[in-house]
């Protein structure tokens, strides 16, 4: 064989090395293409990528690469993963890309090593507001006759999370077909997630617990019905958002194909095709009536979406000639709108128990209200047996038997009461009522005070009607207390045209007395004898029993145990009655006690009476039924003496004080002192005497020294030589 030629072989070789090197860099290539590929500054490179790589990167996941997740653990799935990603590049060059991406994350990529493998085996997790969640039946069981998968709860419905928990998937699962108008069975019960409350919460002016409610076996949904919103239909229009071909169409009734392929074979998260549920608190009360009353009777926002879903247009690449079914036949509603012709017919009933759309009144929100009390569960009694019913329709019946399921036999009689009480004031108010229209009726339109007595009598009106249609029972207070301003303005409108109150029955219960008769009385809450207000001990049961003042006179009606009496409210009774001894010594027991010489002194005093006890009482100096000042109770000094009284008066005042004016600046120099010399041996006994000498300040300046000028002379002397004496302990 002849050699080949020197050329030749040095050509070869170069090729050889060319083709060496080729191959080596080409490796080298690829593997960068392949690490580059594996990193997210590829992923960030493509704009429509953007939001999900801010996304990742300010999530719980921001130090895991994002082929962890979206590459599978075996080589042969990264494979086909790889050739994905060099079609969307394709897709890219070609400008035939969406804007919205779709991957899949397989179970395997969060349940592979060093990930979530043990996340199976930590047991309840508590996940937001309390709620107990148990990652183990949801992924090793199905739910519902559903395999679900990480990324059906872990996924990115909203732009800005990523896989975060997406909680619609959970209302969809345990809400979709299990309420009813008046029920709500949620898949696995409300205490599945959510532990009962043990502290009180506070719910407008009502403080509740849930305690006594779970030892009756009471139902969450009695408070807590109306806490969700859609239905979680999944309207045929979706479907064509990702398909056309009439063969995949057809299997749209095919619920368990439609799971299986979607959800457990391809990780479809729920919301592409379900619409969404939602679950939440109704809204505080404080909204406005008109929004508050739509919220309450309109359909929620989900539910209208649904509906407006049903009529959107269909896709321009639809298939005329599939025939689709109009939708799951266990959810079909084919009930006519009877609300186009039965319009706001429990308006009344609504704005009742709101408590809000009365005349003259506040808004008394309902205590059953406040806590979220359901309609259906007060109305659980038929009104029609089955038979009547398939025709007639049925209404539920408010019934005693939820009173006492709820509130336990000390409730027993209330529903009756509250019935009575609120017809015997209506019929009361409204007999008040037609008299007064009589009379407005007889009296000439020129009358200067026509126009606003007629105003009076038409607001009066009002209320009575709003109490009989409203059904005064669904808010007892706020009733009563609409039937006490309608007899106010009945009264007021009589006296603008001149003619005297009408007196009719009951006048004490419509005037503010409902309180115990509503409540109290029926729940064995006892008033107690005595209470404070302010300084005063005021006989509290006395004032109800003896005076006849009525409850509401003091307390709030719509603050529950609130008190909204002032000073000027007591004397606009006490000074209103006249100039009465023994009413004044009711309520000033001090000064009573002070000017009888009776009063218990902290002084080395013997408290001595002051020179007019036996001569003049309470009111032989103050006129309380005059302008009550220092210069007219001077001015009664000349009842009895002659104008040098009043001088001597006017000089007790200037000595009492003075004398107060000196201790006090002596008592907060001993008290300086005492701060500045906290370790002083004497200390302890500095400060008993400087606590003695405020005492006896302050009983001079309460009790009115000028009621006793001796006795208040003789204290405040005592005063001054101890807080002298505490000085001196301080100065050695």
């Amino acid at each position: 064989m002849a050699e080949q030629p020197p050329v030749r072989r040095r050509g070869l070789r170069i090729l050889l090395i060319a083709l060496a090197t080729g191959i080596v860099v080409g490796g080298l290539a690829v593997g960068g293409l392949y690490r580059l590929s594996s990193s997210p500054l590829l992923c960030n490179s493509c704009h429509i990528m953007k939001p999900y790589v801010e996304a990742w990167r300010s999530s719980k996941h921001n130090n895991v690469t994002c082929i962890d997740c979206h590459y599978p653990p075996e080589l042969r799935g990264t494979i086909w993963v790889k050739y994905q990603a060099l079609s969307q590049v394709a897709k890219w060059a070609t400008q035939t890309y969406s804007s919205k991406p779709f991957a899949e994350v397989e179970d395997a990529s969060c349940l592979r090593s060093g990930c979530h493998t043990s996340r199976l085996l930590e047991g309840k997790v508590t996940f937001k507001r309390g709620i107990i969640f148990d990652h183990g039946p949801h992924l090793k069981e199905e739910r519902r006759g559903r395999q679900l998968r990480c990324t059906s709860c872990h996924s990115q419905i909203v732009v800005g999370t990523h896989i975060e928990v997406t909680t619609t998937t959970c209302y969809l699962c345990h809400f979709k077909g299990m309420k009813t108008s008046r029920e709500f069975h949620p898949l696995g019960g409300c205490t599945v997630c959510h532990t009962v409350p043990k502290e009180d919460i506070k719910l407008g002016t009502i403080a509740f617990n849930h305690e006594s409610m779970v030892k009756r076996n009471v139902g969450c949904e009695k408070c807590h019905l109306n806490v969700v919103e859609g239905s979680g239909q999944a309207p045929q229009e979706r479907c064509y958002t990702c398909h056309n071909q009439p063969e995949k169409l057809q299997k749209y009734a095919d619920t368990p194909f439609m799971h299986e392929f979607h959800v457990a074979g391809h990780h479809i998260e729920c919301t592409r095709c379900h619409s969404e549920i939602r679950h939440k608190l109704p809204p505080p009360i404080g909204l406005s009536l008109s929004g508050l009353l739509q919220w309450l009777s309109e359909p929620s926002s989900a539910e209208a979406a649904e509906s407006s879903a049903q009529v959107l247009p269909k896709r321009l690449f639809q298939s005329p000639a599939v025939k689709m079914p109009e939708a799951h036949p266990a959810t079909r509603d084919r009930g006519l709108d009877c609300k186009a012709c039965h319009q706001a017919t429990h308006q009344g009933v609504l704005e009742m128990y709101v408590g809000m759309g009365g005349k003259g009144t506040p808004m008394i929100p309902g205590h059953m209200f406040q806590v979220r009390v359901e309609c259906v569960a007060c109305h659980v009694e038929p009104g029609k047996d089955k038979a009547m019913a398939t025709f007639g329709g049925r209404t539920f019946r408010p019934s005693e038997r939820a009173c006492l399921g709820c509130h336990g036999e000390r409730y027993k009689g209330m529903l009756e009461r509250w019935t009575k009480t609120i017809t015997t004031m209506l019929t009361t108010v409204n007999a008040k009522l037609l008299l007064a229209e009589q009379a407005l009726q007889t009296t000439h339109r020129a009358h200067p005070q026509f126009a606003k007595a007629w105003k009076l009598a038409t607001d009066a009106r009002h209320n009575v009607e709003f109490v009989t249609n409203g059904k005064g029972v669904h808010n007892v207070f706020f009733a009563a207390d609409l039937l006490k301003v309608a007899d106010g303005y009945l009264d007021q409108s009589m006296a603008a045209i001149g003619q005297l109150p009408l007196k009719v029955a009951e006048e004490t219960l419509v005037r503010g007395g409902y309180c115990a008769v509503l409540c109290h009385n029926q729940l064995g809450v006892k008033a107690p004898e005595e209470v404070k207000f302010g300084a005063e001990t005021i006989p509290h049961v006395r004032h109800v029993t003896e005076f006849g003042v009525t409850c509401t006179a003091c307390h709030s009606a719509e603050r529950h145990k609130a008190v909204t009496a002032t000073k000027a409210t007591c004397l606009s009774c006490h000074h209103r009655a006249g100039n009465d001894n023994e009413r004044c010594i009711a309520c000033h027991t001090l000064q009573n006690a002070f000017f009888s010489g009776t009063i218990k002194v902290e002084a080395v005093v013997e408290p001595t009476p002051s020179a007019h006890v036996e001569l003049i009482d309470c009111v032989g100096c103050h006129n309380v039924q005059k302008q009550h000042s220092r210069q007219a109770v001077a001015a009664q000094c000349l009842g009895c003496h002659d104008t040098t009284s009043v001088k001597v008066f006017t000089q007790w005042r200037k000595d009492i004080g003075q004398g107060l004016e000196e201790a006090m600046r002596l008592l907060r120099k001993g008290e300086s002192g005492l701060r500045h010399a906290p370790q002083d041996p004497k200390a302890s006994e500095v400060r008993l005497l400087l606590q003695a000498a405020k005492r006896d300040l302050d009983l001079v300046v309460k009790a009115g020294g000028i009621h006793n000028p001796e006795l208040a002379k003789a204290i405040l002397v005592k005063a001054k030589e101890s807080a002298e004496r505490a000085i001196r302990f301080l100065n050695r």
